[in-house]
């Protein structure tokens, strides 16, 4: 399924993996942290406009595919 972007006069279709992970790798994402972490990656992503195409928060790390808009920088979005 394509998710094609269109301004005026471009199409784009930008998709980011995006990947984190706590210092050494501890499984602290767990419980209360989980549904936390959800809640505020989805908040951040309502803000910048961004769309969560998948996501898994495991114990020891975060996956993210996201797609994004052309003008938006993936150093700027990760953050």
């Amino acid at each position: 399924m394509r998710h094609d972007r269109a301004g005026p006069h471009t199409k784009s279709d930008g998709k980011a993996h995006l990947v984190w992970a706590p210092k050494y790798r501890k499984p602290v994402l767990v419980g209360a942290v989980t549904l936390r972490v959800r809640a505020l990656l989805r908040q951040m992503a309502m803000k910048q406009k961004l769309e969560i195409l998948e996501g898994k928060v495991a114990r020891d790390h975060v996956h993210r595919l996201i797609a994004y808009r052309p003008h938006q920088r993936i150093h700027t979005i990760a953050q």
